[in-house]
């Protein structure tokens, strides 16, 4: 209790004080938004009229976590049924989950559902309350944020030079935890229904490449080479040919290629593998799911204490920078666990002990569940 009544407070403060930092969609009437309590209720299908209800909304209830729509509706406080759907932005969730980081396991910690003690390696089950409800917590570490970087430049490659959408439709920004969030907005792709925007995930992973896509044709002699009228100019020909080095006039090195690997079938498998190399893994229900709720931006994950920040540059991008906002003023926590940690661009090493912290790193502390506030 002592726990959330600290956090509530700060976060009250931020909403109050901050109001400018949360963003709030163009025609704010027309969204769904939502929000979740401290005691994990949900609360859905409500609108404002301006972004002055929306603040004194958040100063008033001072939500765990707020959602908004990237639908618009005609009545967003209606049931899904009849809303009366307009439209809604595509957007991409890359998870730090996804990517299978080697790394995780150093910056990985382990927390019992039931009576919150804390463990440093994997365990099955709790030592102190025996109960078997574990979660894990991890903590991204430098190669990990790079390796999101590197995933969502990626990502953003691939919308503008095989779907033509410019850099003014595109809007990045961080989850506030471990991971990015991709939006296009304003664009053609706001009409797309289900079925197509989770055609747009398989295209982005390289799904369903066929050999034949590239110019590998199954024959009786297993396979002969016989390029697309078409080219291999464009998007996953180019890639894959561009990866496997080979053009038009090197069909006698790309036989070989095939051969090498095993013919068709194992060229088959191949094909898939560099697929998954050279291709962009994002959530793909987040996608096409056109009535979905997402994290507003400028408001505070409750997961890290941290807030979705838009990032201008990805390049220089420092999420735990950027994303830290609350307050410096000083708290006592007991920490559950040893750790290392970094936030608004200074070094923490957290012992397993009491310890005097600002409070923005003691609320992301206590929302990871890796500490408790002392009073």
């Amino acid at each position: 209790m002592l726990n959330i009544m600290f956090l509530k407070d700060l976060y009250r403060r931020y909403y109050f004080s901050n109001s400018n930092s949360i963003s709030v969609p163009s025609g704010i009437e027309k969204h769904e938004f939502g929000y979740m309590h401290f005691d994990y209720t949900m609360v859905r299908h409500i609108s404002f009229s301006n972004r002055g209800e929306l603040i004194a909304r958040l100063v008033k209830e001072t939500p765990l976590d707020v959602f908004c729509s990237n639908a618009s509706y005609k009545f967003p406080t209606n049931s899904l049924e009849s809303k009366g759907w307009e439209g809604a932005d595509l957007i991409f969730d890359l998870d730090l989950k996804d990517l299978n980081m080697t790394c995780t396991l150093e910056h990985s910690y382990y927390v019992c559902n039931q009576c919150s003690a804390c463990y440093k390696n994997f365990v099955t089950i709790c030592s102190i309350c025996s109960e078997r409800n574990i979660s894990c917590n991890s903590i991204p570490c430098s190669k990990c944020i790079n390796a999101l970087r590197d995933e969502t430049k990626q990502l953003i490659e691939l919308l503008k030079v095989d779907f033509g959408i410019s850099d003014k439709n595109i809007e990045v920004y961080f989850s506030g935890n471990a991971g990015f969030h991709v939006h296009v907005i304003d664009s053609p792709f706001n009409d797309l229904d289900p079925i197509a925007r989770s055609e747009i995930v398989d295209y982005l992973a390289g799904n369903g490449l066929l050999p034949e896509s590239i110019g590998v044709r199954k024959s009786k002699n297993d396979f002969h080479i016989k390029f697309p009228k078409s080219g291999i100019t464009f998007g996953w020909r180019k890639r894959i040919t561009a990866d496997l080095r080979i053009n038009p006039l090197t069909i006698s090195k790309f036989a070989k290629i095939v051969e090498s690997v095993g013919g068709y079938d194992k060229f088959k498998e191949e094909l898939a593998r560099r697929a998954q190399d050279l291709g962009v893994l994002v959530d793909p229900q987040v996608t096409r799911d056109i009535h979905r709720v997402f994290r507003l931006a400028g408001t505070i994950n409750g997961k890290s204490s941290l807030i979705k920040v838009k990032s201008m540059d990805l390049e220089t991008f420092k999420p735990f920078e950027s994303a830290c906002v609350l307050e410096d003023d000083p708290v006592y926590v007991r920490s559950k666990i040893v750790l290392k940690l970094s936030l608004k661009g200074k070094y923490f090493k957290i012992k397993n002990s009491i310890e005097r912290l600002p409070a923005y790193a003691a609320a992301y502390l206590i929302s990871m569940r890796l500490a408790d506030i002392v009073r």
